[in-house]
């Protein structure tokens, strides 16, 4: 099977190299490089296609064609395509908290995730934590994704990466309805409804959908319903007010393990079924300006969400008496404010300059699901209620960057910025960043250099609000830094063909890791105190004909982990050896469009199951062929009819079937956790303008 898998890569790969050097020919219209970013007017039409920065920097897009491509139900599955990410999953549908989404081999591993996800520019994800609460974000509110693999100081804060989410609003002047329904394997049901209306300097979008599963075995459903709107008023030609609510409310089972394939460290087991619950409210009011020579907005946002986790069943049978089973809930209230202003001043020249300021209020109660307080977890009380001390977060940053040179031609931009974070309960923190662009008509290299920090999420804090402590000082946990370098370089033969190849360093100190008893962390420690990731991304795409696209891209990640205990690892969980995703779209007989990509994961390690440790030591995971998942690969397709029907004012209508996991693979991201087989979907779309 892996000689089988290896052949089919290899042989897509020479396809792909073949087809790009002996279609390409040079093209003297330039595109113009270095743009600003952006979630409009997206120049491809494939996930792993890198788009510049005057900062040096690459971020990958998901548009809303691709999302529906790929026929993804939640919004980790958008990701599936984007070179150097993957998630773990236990369901069909849904996601849980912890162990989710990764960026380059970082992620949810430990009480802070590496990187932070923004939607419409704010956060959006569990303050606990930090986790993605993937649950809380509907696919039919998504207008595009922006993916950045590396620290952006200088643009969005901490976090070592960042999954930036623009949010649907009418864009076209007219009205249009759209309904979209969908359905198949495993009782899953999708539909959405959406309102839109553009008229002068007024426009309103509005969205209502649900989504269900029952799951491919017991304890693995899913449900999720989102009441969605987004008004904008153009108040002068410069000058725009916009205000977003979205309310989602949604229900996540994680089933038990199989027992006949059970992950056990020394004789424990992970025993419990779950289900998580998240009903989450985010609301943003921004004022925008754009002017000749400088453009930018305030914008103020408030974010609600209630979260709860219910260990529902053990060993089979529901909890009925005796000691064991958790319940916990987070309260939590995210606001804040974030301003920001783009300069040019002179031709060429660009200043960036601004501030957010986020605030977390949180509580989280917990009970033993019996009624019956557990020694050492709730001291011994059957409920406890822990408010937390509320955190505060400002950091402004600026930066500069000039383009000498012609885009048809020669061109160079340097550029550097500087963040300051100020935390009201950790140490305060600077970062900076420079950047390199140097380019040649269509080519360009890359260089830039980030620092990231990375502060612990409020759980650390809990040894303030509980006795049995799991840190004496949690104050004097420093927050986590990562230094970036990166090299890339990208060549682009216009409307033909791109070719892209990367390499990255990251150099990452002060790391921790919480070891968790139930929805509570027993201890903290240093696991690893420091750690290395290298890797290497390349990424080619090809329009050989007018309606035929291919995409291929691969990662290779090693890594060199080393614990205070001095012992060293060359794996972390979920950082694959080596990552491949292929795929193509073609449009055919003018009505039709195929969509087909291919997803393969080498070399990966799971994380170890709640946080226990072998030989009694809390230093390190020491993760070994027992961790070990079986390679993965993975085949989806998905056809549909497009139609238009002018009596009924039907426009890009269409129906369609998909398929996922054509090959009937077994494979599981977690120990015990086997993923479906194949599934099949189907459905259509009507568009009345």
């Amino acid at each position: 099977m892996k000689r089988g898998v290896s052949g089919v890569i290899g042989i897509f790969l020479f396809i792909i190299v073949a087809i790009t050097f002996g279609w390409a020919q040079e093209d003297k219209t330039r595109r113009a490089v270095l743009e600003e970013i952006t979630v409009t007017d997206i120049p491809y039409s494939n996930p792993v296609t890198p788009t510049d920065t005057r900062y040096g920097t690459q971020y990958n897009i998901v548009t809303e064609e691709q999302i529906k491509q790929q026929n993804s139900y939640d919004f980790q599955s958008t990701l599936r395509d984007v070179p150097g990410v993957m998630y773990q999953s236990k369901n069909l549908i849904g996601s849980q908290t912890n162990h989710s989404l990764y960026i380059r081999g970082r992620g949810s591993s430990h009480p802070s995730s590496d990187f932070t996800i923004l939607f419409d520019g704010v956060p959006r994800y569990g303050a606990l934590f930090g986790q993605v609460l993937g649950d809380g974000i509907a696919v039919s509110t998504i207008g595009s994704i922006e993916v950045f693999k590396s620290p952006q100081p200088s643009q969005f804060g901490s976090g070592y990466a960042l999954i930036n989410i623009a949010p649907k609003y009418q864009k076209t002047e007219g009205k249009e309805v759209v309904m979209k329904a969908s359905g198949g394997s495993s009782g899953t049901l999708d539909e959405n409804l959406s309102v839109g209306t553009k008229k002068g300097p007024f426009d309103i979008y509005a969205s209502q959908s649900f989504t269900r599963t029952d799951g491919d075995r017991h304890n693995s459903g899913e449900n999720q319903q989102s009441y969605y709107t987004n008004i904008g008023f153009q108040t002068s030609k410069e000058w725009n007010l916009r205000f977003l609510v979205n309310y989602v409310k949604g229900k996540t089972e994680a089933p038990m393990p199989d027992r006949t394939a059970n992950y056990a460290v020394n004789g424990i087991n992970w025993p419990a079924a779950e289900w998580f619950k998240t009903e989450t409210t985010l609301s943003t009011l921004t004022l925008n300006h754009e002017y000749e020579m400088a453009s930018g907005y305030i914008k103020g946002y408030w974010n609600n969400t209630n979260y709860e986790l219910l260990q529902e069943l053990i060993n089979g049978a529901q909890y009925a008496g005796g000691t064991g089973g958790l319940w916990s809930k987070q309260e939590i209230t995210m606001n804040g404010v974030r301003a920001r202003e783009k300069l040019h001043f002179w031709q060429g020249g660009e200043i960036i300059a601004g501030a957010d300021l986020d605030f977390t209020v949180l509580k989280n109660i917990q009970r033993t699901y019996s009624g019956v307080g557990v020694a050492g977890i709730n001291d011994g009380k059957p409920r406890r209620v822990w408010d937390f001390p509320d955190t505060r977060l400002f950091s402004p940053y600026a930066a500069i960057s000039h383009v000498f040179g012609r885009n048809d031609g020669f061109h160079i931009t340097p550029s550097a910025g500087a963040r300051y974070y100020s935390h009201n309960e950790f140490e305060n923190k600077s970062s900076t960043q420079g950047g390199l662009v140097i380019g040649y008509k269509n080519t360009d290299l890359n260089l830039n250099y980030a620092r990231g920090i990375n502060y612990p999420s409020p759980v650390v804090l809990m040894n303030m609000v509980r006795t049995n402590a799991p840190a004496d000082n949690p104050r004097s946990i420093k927050p986590e830094v990562v230094d970036h370098y990166e090299l890339g370089l990208t060549h682009k033969w216009p409307a033909i063909a791109s070719l892209s190849a990367t390499v990255f360093h990251d150099k990452g100190k002060d790391r921790f890791l919480a070891y968790m008893g139930g929805a509570t962390p027993l201890r903290f420690n240093d696991p690893i105190g420091s750690y290395e990731i290298r890797g290497l991304e390349i990424t080619g795409t090809t329009t050989p004909m007018k309606n035929l696209e291919f995409f291929a891209a691969a990662t290779w990640l090693s890594v060199k982990a080393k614990g205070v205990d001095n012992i060293e690892s060359n794996h972390m969980p979920y950082t694959p050896g080596f990552q491949f995703q292929t795929g193509a779209k073609w449009n055919f007989m003018e009505k039709y469009q195929l969509y087909a990509d291919m997803q393969h994961l080498r070399n990966l390690y799971q994380g170890q199951a709640n946080g226990v440790v072998r030989g009694g030591t809390f230093n390190m995971p020491r993760l070994t062929s027992k961790d070990k998942l079986d390679d993965i690969t993975l085949v989806n397709a998905r056809i549909n009819y497009c139609f238009d029907y002018a009596p009924f004012k039907l426009k890009d209508s269409e129906v369609f079937l998909a398929i996922n996991n054509i090959f009937d693979q077994d494979y599981e991201y977690a120990k015990g956790y086997p993923m479906p087989g194949t599934t099949f979907f189907g459905g259509f779309t009507v568009k009345f303008n």
